[in-house]
Order: structure tokens, then C-alpha cells, then sequence
């Protein structure tokens, strides 16, 4: 089954008992930034891994899971695996929370 994840305006959004981050990826920086800021609707990631081969976005997976307290397992790209534009969802977290650690 295909499931379309959209969100409407906001970076952060609950969604069917998780909750979908707009995450902009700025790949090869010189060191990892998780959040680096926001900008226009999404949250900024500095990765320090190239694009290449998957490994800018396990990098994103896994700063995203210790910047929210979560194991790995519960963060996933929902939308954009190859784009720098994407959707995470995030499993075991409330909007709430999220939204207080982002300041957003």
C-alpha cells in the first residue's frame, strides 16, 4: 500500500500516531548539525557525509534519532531519499516535544 506523506505548512506535524519533520539536508558539511536552524518551513541538517550511496541520509536517520531521544529504529525518510528536501517520521515522540526541542 502506498502511503503519501504530505504536510501542510508547519516543519512539524503529527500524523497517524507519529510525527513528520520537513527536514532540509545540507550534505559534506564540515561537521554534523542537527538542528543547524530553520528555513521557509523545514528544519536545517548539516551531515558531514557525501550524498552518496545512502550515507548523508543513515547519518540524518541517526542524529535525528539521538537528538530526539529515540532509538534509530523509530526515525525513517518517508519522502525525498534522493532530494535534499525531505519528510522523517518519527515513532515514540509527541509534536509537543518535538516542536520544544526544535524551538519551533
Amino acid at each position: 500500500m502506498l502511503v503519501i506523506y504530505k504536510l501542510k505548512s508547519s516543519a512539524v506535524e503529527e500524523c497517524k500516531g507519529s510525527v513528520l519533520i520537513r527536514v532540509l539536508v545540507k550534505a559534506g558539511a564540515r561537521r554534523l548539525r542537527c538542528p543547524a536552524g530553520l528555513q521557509e518551513g523545514f528544519v536545517v541538517v548539516e551531515v558531514c557525509s557525501p550524498p552518496v550511496g545512502g550515507r548523508a541520509n543513515r547519518e540524518l536517520v541517526k542524529a535525528f534519532a539521538k537528538f530526539l531521544g529515540v532509538s534509530s529504529g523509530s526515525v525513517s525518510i518517508v519522502r525525498g531519499l534522493k532530494d535534499k528536501e525531505k519528510v522523517i517520521r518519527v515513532l515514540g515522540v509527541s509534536v509537543e516535544s518535538v516542536r520544544g526541542k526544535l524551538g519551533t
